[in-house]
């Protein structure tokens, strides 16, 4: 077993994949982090994020009424014994930002859902600052119809072994393997 964390503006119940977004890193799913601090601060961005939205529509129309939102951290417990022995779910594993996974990205953030078939996918998370290098070379990986020199260019750039790692579960089936902890949450801000 290993611990997992989702950090949310919302309450869960229970994992539905389908209410996932798309244009993610590793296409349209549920997410978790191995990494506490980093749950928290998805929470508390995503908590600014449609605060901001909210106010600028409260702004033009007065009437409209604004919600106060809180930022949770849902602990889970994943079953990672799959991992070693995949029987019945496809899992794809990105040992670090490589080449593969710049593309893999890249494909997923232009999809409203994902570009592949797998049940989880476990690598890198694109954050902020990753997504801001990322897009600076789109163009030129475009033009250049990815070239090694341009991808190993940002690699470099991105320091990848900075960079958290995340689960992504695509299916009913992966998240069988997840669970909620007896502290189903806990609000960070």
């Amino acid at each position: 077993m290993r611990d997992l964390y989702h950090g949310t503006i919302y309450d869960i119940v229970e994992i539905d994949v389908s209410q996932g977004k798309g244009y993610k890193d590793f296409g349209k799913g549920f997410y978790a982090t191995s990494v506490k601090g980093h749950a928290e601060n998805i929470a508390r961005r995503n908590k600014r994020i449609i605060e901001a939205k909210e106010a600028k529509v409260h702004k033009r129309n007065p009437q409209f009424k604004l919600n106060i939102y809180q930022a949770y951290r849902y602990n889970l417990e994943f079953d990672d014994s799959c991992i070693d022995e995949p029987k019945d779910l496809k899992i794809k594993f990105f040992t670090s930002a490589d080449r593969e996974w710049v593309k893999f990205v890249l494909k997923n953030r232009d999809s409203d859902g994902s570009t592949h078939n797998y049940d989880i996918v476990i690598g890198p998370t694109a954050d902020e600052n990753t997504v801001t290098i990322i897009n600076s070379y789109r163009e030129e990986l475009a033009a250049s119809n990815y070239a090694n020199e341009i991808l190993d260019a940002l690699i470099q750039e991105l320091e990848p072994e900075n960079l958290p790692k995340q689960y992504f579960f695509g299916t009913d089936a992966a998240i069988q393997k997840l669970r909620f902890k007896k502290i189903r949450r806990e609000i960070v801000g």
